[in-house]
């Protein structure tokens, strides 16, 4: 297997329920990476990669999902936003507790991507940031522009990374690793829009004094187009394999009906399971 070779895992909100697919047919398959990368919902999916525990995949993906209490009135309640984002950590360890002991101990390297509000910036913490209690990086790194308050982390205030760095590829590169293994959400032909006015005027008011947040907002489409070139031009080269879904179900990224997460969670398994040898061969090549 190739040394330097990185996992990439964008966010989409539920869609992410595919991306647990993926890994755990990587899992079933015994297909490790030396160093993975996460935004959002993708850095959720990589704690159980790590820790290489399949059932917490379907459970992140799938079951918490699909809980009715993870959006609405229940978090604008008891989280001041409309994406629960504590109900969501605690369900997750709940019904499929963290292998804190095995996530430590895997030679893999783990970066997650947070946006600090101060700098504007992406920001990338590995694993040793992890606090499995607290658990606030992954925490910050899944609250959802507009949806969440930011949190506290680490002397900042942060939120999800996907306001700038929705498909990390950059900071695959950055790590050294020479070929990219990247798994996407997005059904082909998927083009990012430009942001609405709504989402604008909605920035200016829920982040008030903070005019970058409302540039990086509008300009969100542009970098996702430029990310996802130089993906292309990777692969062109050999150096990057996508994983995509090879159908569409007609999901968003705020689907919450279970059995059609779990249709899409099956989708992804498959789809691994379809590209297994391609994706071994791309593994093995120098």
């Amino acid at each position: 297997m190739t040394k330097k070779i990185g996992l990439i895992c964008e966010g989409g909100g539920t869609k992410a329920a595919y991306t647990s697919g993926v890994l755990q047919c990587f899992l079933d398959e015994n297909i490790n990476f030396p160093y993975c990368v996460g935004i959002s919902a993708g850095a959720e999916n990589l704690l159980p990669f790590v820790s290489k525990q399949r059932e917490r995949l379907r459970v992140t993906g799938v079951d918490a999902a699909s809980n009715k209490k993870n959006m609405g009135l229940s978090p604008i309640l008891h989280e001041r936003g409309l994406f629960g984002i504590n109900f969501v950590c605690e369900f997750i360890e709940k019904n499929a507790p963290l292998d804190y002991d095995a996530f430590m101990k895997n030679a893999t390297k783990l970066d997650i991507g947070l946006y600090n509000m101060k700098t504007n910036q992406i920001e990338y913490f590995d694993k040793s940031y992890f606090d499995p209690k607290e658990q606030t990086l992954v925490k910050a790194a899944c609250a959802l522009f507009l949806l969440c308050r930011p949190y506290k982390f680490n002397g900042g205030t942060y939120m999800d990374a996907g306001l700038i760095d929705m498909i990390p590829i950059e900071q695959s590169i950055r790590q050294g690793m020479g070929k990219h293994i990247f798994i996407s959400t997005k059904e082909e032909n998927y083009v990012r829009k430009p942001a609405p006015g709504w989402q604008l005027k909605a920035a200016s008011i829920v982040y008030p004094g903070n005019k970058e947040v409302r540039n990086n907002l509008k300009i969100r489409h542009l970098n996702y187009q430029k990310q996802w070139r130089i993906v292309q031009e990777l692969e062109a080269q050999g150096k990057a394999l996508v994983l995509r879904p090879s159908a569409d179900y007609g999901i968003t990224r705020y689907t919450q009906d279970r059995e059609k997460l779990q249709s899409w969670f099956d989708l992804g398994y498959t789809d691994t399971k379809d590209k297994i040898h391609q994706i071994k061969t791309f593994m093995e090549m120098e």
